[in-house]
């Protein structure tokens, strides 16, 4: 019997043996395979870090797709370690050429890409028509798991790696390594898959025209699945990587364009000295004038000086920048002209990278007085006659194969084109590759934009939204873009917070026909506070039927996993106290006029006007049945009732990266908070001098003077988006330096 257990007991310590034998030779090899096109290049990494090398402009989209997709499986083969518990080593990236004999497979690609899932039998239901589509799918064969992650194209295959590892566990929710949430533990690759996603909104992001982004911002848009930023980055060709559009435009069009200064490039034939140039395409006028400047050459305004905005009976050629006056848009030549420039910087110019025009007219400029720019209609009507041959020429130059690729065009419904054209569109007009962008740069965010309750600010643009949108007999029935402003400019990135604003706006947006969303002069550094509203946000211009409390449920308990409560309630707290940042800090336009804070204070105007003039923003706590929101003193109270929550939530962290999130929320809460403060005691300064209480201002005053050395020392938080929206330092974000040095002078010859 004993000899009988010793031989059990050896055969058993022998199977041990070639069991652990046989692991270690399993472990080995790769553990997961991801197979991925590599299109013209040798290696995926090689692929993943060629962007240098794709002709991203031209028609062959096959190295397009390598190098997009080969980059999302370097993404995967980076966070999967952290997700599941494997090494480096258990994971091996490959040609997608045939399978792997043994292991678990993971296919990344699309049926225009990868032949193995293009010879994969698509899932039951599964429909991938838009490019940034995605479906995650799982099959058992041979007692190991294969993961389909496929993509409409390149985009879609992108984000549904990022999709797979949000599967997973990871939350890509702030910038860089500090914003990245990994899961709690390692877990086993899901066996059990079938999601297929689409984005609600065709166009996520947001409108910029400087060089000022960065790897971990442009990473965070692609990882979010944001898709819009502007063409002026040098790092054009890592953009196209991460399936973002390029945008250029803006204001400025008629100055690139159709510049008055501008040398005029036809030999005109009044003109000697141009011979050498091509044949004038234009008729002169008799408002020809010549070579008025003497310098022997002609500009575009010497040559054509009615094709320029007549103001007060005088062909005006103020054309700067974004200000000054319209051209002449009743002019068919110089619309040409204007369209033919444009089509031509597209095709090879300095636009030669553009996705999408944004078709502006000037920031609030006067409009041609001519009697025929007149008859056109109202200036949205205008608008349209000038989009419409714009249009025309960029659909010619795609149809004769001089512009080799697709662009879209955004014009613009803002200020005094905010209402819709009040005629019908000119004959043969086009909505293919054409959208209209609405701009509520006066509103209010106190409220959402369709709340009844905000009759004194909100209700009127919601009219003109209603009109380009959902109103009956409208004129314009076409795509419709939404650009709003949480970081307008005179906001300067002080800790605003639009969850409520979001959860509400963003859906109803989609359910009355917005399809395009982008807002301005977005912080790209230093978000502190900031990162809740773009996670939100990309949450919700993916999926507009999510459900926004279930994302800051999963936004709190991921990223302040010790603090999750008390910075809820930080963030709640604060939210309320900036709901009325437009009219403290910006404007807002109400039936009677529009209305700032910084404006109404007395070296403004006349002492006698109220500085409280809307049912929305009073001093004192005001609550009306419509029209309510957080007034000065409420603010100053809620700011700090939320510093003492952000304060129990420093105390109780016991994580260092929380900490690390906390603390830059801190700085810009600080920034905030110290801004309230230095506008709350600038009030009680103006107050008390129109009361003549010297006394009183001198006391509030130095508490002005206290919080303006605090806000003149912040020099960073200030300067972190555009540039319209930047300032030096905080006590110049005020926007009330003026009124700060005003009291100032006045209280020191009063107390001297």
């Amino acid at each position: 019997m004993a000899d009988n257990n010793q031989g059990r007991k050896a055969s058993f310590v022998k199977v041990i043996m070639l069991s652990l034998i046989w692991a270690a030779v399993c472990r080995g090899g790769p553990s997961v395979t991801i197979l991925v096109n590599t299109g013209p290049f040798s290696q995926v990494q090689e692929a993943a870090q060629g962007e240098e090398q794709v002709n991203w402009w031209d028609e062959n989209l096959t190295d397009d797709r390598a190098c997009t997709e080969c980059f999302a499986a370097v993404e995967l083969a980076k966070f999967l370690p952290r997700c599941n518990g494997l090494s480096e080593n258990d994971i091996k990236l490959q040609a997608a050429e045939k399978l792997p004999e043994a292991g678990d497979v993971i296919l990344i690609g699309s049926r225009n890409s990868n032949p193995i899932i293009a010879a994969q039998p698509a899932s039951e239901g599964e429909k991938l028509e838009n490019c940034e589509a995605f479906n995650i799918r799982t099959i058992q064969a041979d007692g190991r798991t294969i993961t389909i992650i496929e993509g409409g194209d390149r985009e879609g295959t992108l984000y549904g790696v990022y999709g797979y590892l949000e599967q997973l566990g990871m939350r890509f929710i702030g910038l860089g390594e500090q914003g990245t949430v990994y899961p709690d533990k390692p877990a086993e690759l899901p066996r059990k898959l079938n999601i297929t996603e689409s984005p609600s909104f065709i166009s996520r992001g947001f409108w910029a025209w400087e060089d000022r982004g960065n790897d971990d911002f442009f990473l965070w848009m692609a990882r979010n699945r944001m898709n819009f930023w502007t063409v002026n980055e040098k790092e054009v060709h890592l953009l196209k990587k991460l399936g973002i559009k390029l945008t250029e435009g803006g204001h400025r069009i008629q100055e690139y364009f159709l510049g008055p200064k501008s040398e005029y490039p036809y030999n005109h034939p009044k003109f000697q000295g141009d011979e050498d140039k091509p044949a004038d395409p234009y008729k002169s006028s008799d408002e020809y004038v010549g070579d008025t400047s003497g310098d022997g050459k002609l500009t575009y305004f010497e040559a054509h000086p009615e094709w320029y905005g007549l103001i007060k009976g005088k062909r005006s050629d103020y054309i700067k920048g974004d200000a000054g006056h319209n051209y002449c848009t009743s002019n068919a030549d110089a619309t040409r002209e204007l369209a033919r420039n444009l089509v031509q910087s597209l095709i090879d110019g300095n636009w030669r990278y553009v996705d999408v025009v944004t078709f502006w007219m000037l920031d609030v400029g006067k409009w041609c007085e001519c009697e025929n720019c007149k008859r056109q209609g109202t200036y949205t009507d205008r608008l349209f006659e000038v989009v419409h041959t714009v249009m025309t020429q960029m659909r010619q130059g795609r149809r004769e194969g001089r512009l080799k690729r697709n662009v879209e065009l955004a014009a613009i419904a803002y200020m005094e084109t905010l209402a819709p054209p009040s005629k019908p569109l000119p004959d043969g007009f086009s909505y293919e590759n054409l959208s209209m962008t609405f701009f509520p740069i006066l509103r209010c965010f106190a409220h959402p934009l369709a709340d009844p309750a905000c009759t004194e600010i909100n209700r009127s643009i919601l009219e003109d939204y209603q009109g380009w949108t959902t109103g009956q007999g409208r004129f314009y029935t076409g795509p419709v873009f939404i650009g709003e402003y949480y970081n307008v400019s005179s906001i300067k990135s002080l800790p605003a917070l639009y969850t409520r604003i979001m959860a509400a706006d963003i859906p109803w947006y989609y359910r009355t026909g917005a399809r395009h969303f982008h807002y301005m002069h977005t912080p790209t550094r230093l978000w502190g506070t900031w990162t809740l509203n773009q996670y939100l946000l990309a949450r919700l211009l993916w999926n507009h039927q999510a459900n926004a409390d279930e994302i800051l449920t999963d936004y709190f308990s991921k990223y302040y996993p010790t603090t999750c409560k008390t910075t809820r309630k930080f963030y709640e707290i604060l939210e309320k106290a900036q709901a009325n940042i437009k009219a403290y800090k910006h404007v807002v336009q109400t039936a009677n006029g529009s209305y700032a804070l910084r404006t109404r204070l007395t070296p403004n105007k006349q002492s006698s006007q109220e500085i409280f003039a809307l049912d929305h923003f009073h001093y004192e706590p005001y609550h009306p049945l419509l029209n309510d929101g957080p007034d000065l003193v409420e603010m100053v109270d809620y700011m700090s009732q939320a510093r003492q929550a952000l304060d129990e939530s420093l105390k109780k962290c016991g994580d260092e990266t929380e900490e690390a999130r906390l603390r830059e929320d801190e700085r810009r809460f600080a920034y905030g908070q110290d801004m309230i403060q230095f506008i709350y005691h600038l009030v009680r300064t103006d107050i008390s001098l129109r009361k003549e209480d010297t006394g009183q201002a001198g006391i509030d005053f130095a508490e002005v003077e206290k919080y303006a050395q605090k806000l003149q020392a912040i020099t960073d938080l200030s300067m972190v988006a555009s540039s319209h929206a930047n300032a030096e330092n905080g006590l110049i974000a005020t926007g009330m330096v003026n009124v700060y040095e005003h009291f100032k002078k006045k209280l020191t010859q009063t107390n001297p």
